[in-house]
């Protein structure tokens, strides 16, 4: 004969299963929606406008005094820009104000050259690097503390492509990529490599590109850490290049798995973001959000949780649809989500297709979802 338990202990033995085995999963709210734009500007649309207008997809090189300095890379070798906070929200506001066609409203605005007249043409001046070439392919820099010239290996006769990838008062990380030239004037495969140096030019190391990782698992490239930028605030993890982190206490390279996303900061990893490859599509239901830190540890703590529905989606939208043909997300950074999505026709063609502009900065349980077409694929 099996003894029943009086019921308060039953509730409470309950309650402790519940918890231990994270049945707490049923409690994750779905995003609230709303059509349209939302409502006032932020910081985190700020970041995503400076992504979608290609200002965040060059090399960031500092932010300070509400004003970015950043670099790109022309035939006719490095150009420096800036430009502030204020300037970046005007020339967006439009968007705000815009009532309809705002997918051809964000694409004019993708058009006009917003740096055009924010060069800095007076690098030295701004404590930023000269770097050119000479016909012999030798690399030049020259900063307020000197020059120096720096030879490539096999670069004679080659065309050589180079990039500033990081600045700050210790060091500097430079990309170059030495290139042969074919006979049609096309350019063929080409060995890339990094070139790690002191802001004194004290001293300098070259790596292959794909020995990078290699290198830094050695050692011989603590003192130029600092070029790549902090996940944490400790500076216990690095963000390097691609889906790669430097775990700096063990020396290792931890890498992001393929089936996740890495945020542009590279310090969030959206569990699962990455589409599909069989169907281009990223699963709605529950969504998690966590730290590099707590990813790497292996831990289920998460930053933010919360419920997609692809379904709900397409019924605030009206779309008479019997569901996504593609699903994925676009642009991923600490307080902000963008997806695409693109709906099946009921017999054949798109019943029609939306960004969804998740806002994470005041609720990242119930987030806020804005749908609306920015024409973003």
């Amino acid at each position: 004969m099996v003894k029943k338990l009086p019921l308060g202990i039953s509730v409470i033995m309950l309650l402790f299963l519940l918890a231990i085995t994270g049945c707490g999963k049923d409690d994750v709210q779905e995003v609230v929606y709303k059509k349209g734009m939302p409502k006032e500007d932020s910081p985190s649309f700020k970041e995503f406008m400076r992504y979608e207008l290609g200002l965040a997809r060059e090399t960031t090189l500092s932010y300070q005094d509400h004003a970015y300095t950043i670099t790109r890379s022309t035939k006719k070798g490095i150009q420096y820009y800036k430009y502030t906070d204020k300037e970046l929200e005007d020339f967006y506001k439009p968007l705000f104000l815009a009532k309809k066609d705002l997918s051809k409203k964000l694409y004019d605005l993708a058009q006009v050259s917003f740096l055009e007249k924010r060069k800095i043409n007076n690098e030295l001046g701004e404590n930023l690097p000269e770097i050119t070439l000479n016909k012999r392919n030798v690399l030049k820099v020259k900063t307020t503390s000197g020059e120096k010239n720096f030879e490539l290996p096999s670069a004679k006769g080659k065309k050589v492509f180079k990039a500033l990838e990081a600045i700050n008062k210790d060091n500097m990380l430079i990309q170059v990529e030495v290139c042969e030239i074919l006979k049609n004037g096309d350019y063929g495969d080409g060995q890339s490599y990094y070139l790690f140096i002191k802001q004194d030019l004290s001293k300098h190391q070259l790596v292959k590109e794909d020995e990078l990782h290699t290198t830094l698992g050695s050692g011989k490239l603590k003192d130029y850490l600092s070029v790549f930028p902090k996940v944490t605030e400790d500076g216990a993890y690095l963000k390097l290049f691609d889906n790669y982190i430097f775990e700096e206490e063990t020396n290792k390279v931890r890498k992001i798995k393929d089936t996740d996303i890495l945020s542009e900061d590279g310090k969030y990893v959206y569990i699962n973001g990455a589409k599909q490859e069989e169907n281009f599509i990223i699963s709605d239901g529950i969504q998690q959000i966590q730290t590099v830190d707590n990813y790497l540890k292996g831990n289920k703590k998460y930053e933010a949780q919360f419920k997609l529905d692809y379904k709900s989606i397409s019924n605030e939208l009206g779309f008479k649809t019997p569901g996504v043909s593609s699903a994925s997300i676009h642009y991923f950074n600490e307080n902000y989500v963008v997806l695409s999505l693109s709906y099946h026709g009921v017999m054949v063609g798109t019943a029609g297709s939306v960004n969804v502009l998740i806002d994470l900065q005041k609720n990242k349980q119930q987030p806020t979802a804005y749908l609306v077409d920015l024409g973003i694929e």
